[in-house]
């Protein structure tokens, strides 16, 4: 009796530490973070202040489900990547001739 008590005891305390080592947590690439997640609907990195990165990063956190892990990899990705000056946009309005007569 005694020592079924011992084994089952010793059982139930390793049980824990053998969950543990399966569940070791690889590192997420930045790049492969942001490639996977954000590119489904973000063809193109735009560039925003750090704050406001954080800020929509925290945002998409939530919105696309992503892991605590996925979400710092992609904040580090936007935080390192050079974002290429984007080519100048023709912004003004055509002038229309309205006459009245």
């Amino acid at each position: 009796m005694k020592k079924t008590l011992i084994f089952s005891l010793l059982c139930l305390t390793a049980l824990p530490l053998l969950a543990q080592s399966r569940h070791k947590k690889t590192p997420v690439d930045p790049d492969d973070a942001y490639k996977n997640n954000c590119m489904r609907c973000h063809a193109a990195v735009q560039e925003y202040s750090p704050a406001k990165t954080a800020t929509i990063v925290m945002h998409m956190h939530v919105r696309a489900n992503l892991t605590e892990e996925e979400t710092q990899a992609i904040l580090r990705y936007l935080q390192d990547t050079p974002v290429k000056p984007a080519a100048k946009q023709h912004t003004e309005k055509p002038e229309t001739n309205q006459t009245t007569d």
